[in-house]
């Protein structure tokens, strides 16, 4: 028999996965049904300054964030029991008598009055996270029997991880296509800052221009992808940002992608979730891409030569246009002459005039 209301306690976590605002409330109930003090939530990959905790855990994981120990956690030394067991304790990531010497345990966990701790597995694979049960020093360590409840009940909450996965999945997919509606590129991110989605719209500028590697996006100028990998570390590790500063990446036939990181709360509200934060790509040059095919249909201009056109007829001069799309000004003399003789015009005001009748808003 149960020492733990196993019912109640994966009733609870079902709810939470369906409805992201009761997280707080199922941990609650985590930490009760237990006898426990507090519970959290945990990734064991990508761990971020915001976790899922129930209100007492709320001033200790604060502490641990500030003091630096989410980059010196020594329980993850208890990661291959956890995840072979389905249950690991502090006996796992260490002894005893080194315990009594560690600086996590004696100077982050002794002075926040946190004893023994269960780390419960939930979920397998790619979707792993660990339901961190804590006690205070007062309180009992958890017993060989009570471990054994607790990984009984990691087999049981596997469909947590599926449901919430689920529908994570389900509203990211939607985020993306609601992009591509509006024929605006987008990527989906983990907590990590990995790509782990794109839309039609995005896969068409993977190229020359931009591309994955090692799921992270990358263009070919060094210092645009440091920009791009501050932002998106300033925005995943920080508690209020939604947005950061967009990144500008130049492109090799001219124009620009702008990239805009930021977090869509209905992503990301569920500590389960599989997406962190997305990548908005505005290009530059997609503003003019009606008025270039219109041009190009009608009088079988190339792109280059359409883009041309459009810049003189917006009162650019060609020194200008040549530095903005990189090119040398002979290469811009040769495209301006098979723009006059396409188009029947030789004289760039004529151009000017002709192109108004045909172009709203010129």
């Amino acid at each position: 028999m149960d020492l733990f209301d196993q019912q109640r306690l994966v009733s609870a976590l079902a709810s939470a996965a369906i409805d992201p605002s009761r997280w707080t409330e199922a941990l609650e109930t985590v930490a009760a049904c237990t006898g426990s003090y507090g519970a959290m939530l945990f990734p064991i990959v990508g761990n971020l300054p915001t976790v899922c905790a129930s209100p007492s855990m709320e001033s200790s994981f604060d502490a641990y964030v500030s003091g630096g120990w989410i980059d010196r956690d020594e329980r993850y030394r208890g990661i291959p029991a956890f995840l072979k067991n389905g249950v690991a304790t502090d006996d796992d990531a260490m002894p005893a008598e080194a315990r009594n010497q560690s600086p996590y345990y004696q100077e982050f966990l002794r002075p926040c009055h946190l004893g023994d701790y269960a780390g419960v597995r939930i979920g397998r694979g790619d979707l792993v996270w660990c339901l961190s049960i804590q006690r205070t020093l007062e309180q009992d360590a958890f017993s060989s029997t009570e471990l054994q409840a607790l990984a009984r009940l990691s087999n049981t909450l596997d469909s947590v991880v599926q449901t919430s996965a689920a529908l994570g999945l389900a509203k990211g997919e939607a985020a993306l296509d609601a992009f591509d509606c509006s024929e605006r590129a987008a990527l989906l991110l983990d907590r990590s800052g990995r790509v782990v989605r794109v839309n039609t719209a995005a896969e068409r500028l993977i190229g020359a221009d931009l591309k994955i590697s090692d799921g992270r996006l990358r263009g070919g100028d060094p210092q645009a992808n440091d920009l791009l990998a501050r932002a998106i570390k300033t925005m995943l590790w920080s508690y209020q940002a939604a947005t950061t500063s967009p990144v500008v990446f130049p492109k090799e036939t001219g124009g620009k992608l702008v990239i805009y990181p930021m977090r869509l709360p209905g992503l990301t509200s569920s500590p389960l979730s599989a997406f962190h934060a997305i990548l908005v790509i505005a290009d530059t040059d997609r503003v003019q891409t009606a008025e270039i095919e219109t041009l190009r249909e009608i009088f079988d201009l190339t792109a280059a030569e359409a883009r041309l056109a459009i810049a003189l007829a917006n009162g650019k001069d060609l020194a200008l246009h040549a530095a903005e799309r990189q090119l040398s000004k002979e290469t811009v003399r040769n495209q301006l002459k098979s723009v006059f003789l396409k188009t029947g015009t030789n004289r760039q005001a004529q151009l000017t005039v002709m192109l108004s009748t045909l172009l709203p808003g010129m």
